[in-house]
């Protein structure tokens, strides 16, 4: 089955061959200690602010050279790697399936973006907010009639939250910057975490066993966690099936919306105080939120329809774009830009 999106695991084999996406998560039924996803979140980060955020990760980290290190074990032993290194990793074996399927010189332009891991020339880049506002088209339904405006795009995904305010130049038609907030440890990860810790509690109440040091009692829980949440965007309820989770242990328990939303409330009402903080940051604005003319919501979390809920609530029921597939939306941009680059003075 062809997906358009690639999760963000990575998985190290015995033989020293790397998974990523699809390939990595079943690995982890065979090798669990061996991958790793959510590490994007470590990018630019020290050791000592990692250790201090009192954030749980699902992997544990080494302190090496001031920097936080990822520890892998396969079968064959232990490994340390950076965030950076995995990232590399990712995107090197993006630009090798792009390209498998990108021939011809022109064609081939549409993975520029992934292709500067390889040393190749990069021609442009087109920061995410920017790309996501291109891909409904913004600069074309803001710049006519009115000459211009404002736009903020929320991006929650699943390790990180950014609020973005953009402003449109009615001279140029162009985007900048006007402010951005930014939240390296809020995303759909830890939402996960939430219903994952209520399951274990369920767990150890209901039949006795505490599972939260069985690492791999806790990689099954938290898969179906995870697909329990998507279930929810679409539904009321979720039903959550595990065979054998520990012990024999066949695990059966259903999750309401509404259970979902009490376990996260907190951090729902965090991304709408980043996107406060934005506006507030943003001078032009003058910390009126009503000079924002779109909003634009990408990553896949936001598909979270409590989320959608409390930013209409907060722009006082504007209309939210959310058409595209928020996991979607800046590649589709990005791919826009780039097929239009010898043009596109918009950009």
């Amino acid at each position: 089955m062809f997906r358009h999106c690639i999760p963000s695991w990575v998985a190290v084999t015995d033989d020293g061959d790397v998974l990523v996406g699809e390939e990595a998560k079943r690995h982890a039924a065979v090798d669990p200690g061996a991958v790793v996803t959510g590490f994007k979140r470590l990018l630019g980060n020290i050791y000592t602010l990692i250790n201090t955020s009192g954030k749980k990760f699902p992997y544990k980290i080494v302190h090496k050279n001031a920097a936080p290190y990822i520890e892998l074990k396969t079968k064959s032993g232990g490994i340390h790697r950076h965030a950076e290194e995995l990232t590399v990793m990712l995107l090197a074996k993006l630009k090798a399936t792009a390209e498998a399927h990108l021939t011809g010189a022109g064609r081939r332009r549409h993975a520029i973006s992934a292709s500067w891991v390889a040393g190749m020339e990069v021609e442009r880049i087109l920061e995410e907010p920017i790309a996501a506002a291109v891909a409904y088209g913004l600069h074309r339904k803001m710049l006519f009639p009115d000459g211009g405006g404002n736009a903020i795009v929320l991006h929650v995904g699943g390790g990180t939250a950014e609020a973005s305010v953009l402003t449109l130049d009615e001279d140029y038609g162009v985007f900048d910057f006007l402010a951005a907030q930014h939240d390296s440890f809020l995303g759909g990860d830890d939402f996960d975490d939430r219903i994952v810790g209520y399951f274990v509690d369920v767990i150890k109440n209901k039949h006795g066993v505490d599972i939260a040091d069985d690492v791999e009692a806790v990689r099954k829980l938290r898969t179906a966690c995870e697909q329990a949440k998507k279930v929810l965007s679409t539904q009321r309820h979720a039903q959550l099936r595990i065979k054998s989770l520990i012990d024999g242990l066949n695990f059966s328990e259903t999750l309401t919306r509404e259970k979902f939303e009490e376990l996260n409330h907190d951090l729902f009402l965090k991304i709408v105080a980043l996107v406060d903080k934005a506006i507030s940051g943003a001078e032009l604005l003058e910390n009126n939120k009503k000079l924002i003319d779109e909003v634009v919501l990408i990553g896949g979390s936001t598909m979270i329809p409590k989320i959608q809920e409390l930013v209409k609530d907060y722009f006082d029921g504007k209309k939210l774009n959310t058409e595209l597939k928020p996991d979607e939306a800046a590649a589709f941009g990005g791919a826009l830009a780039v097929g239009h680059s010898k043009n596109a003075s918009w950009l």
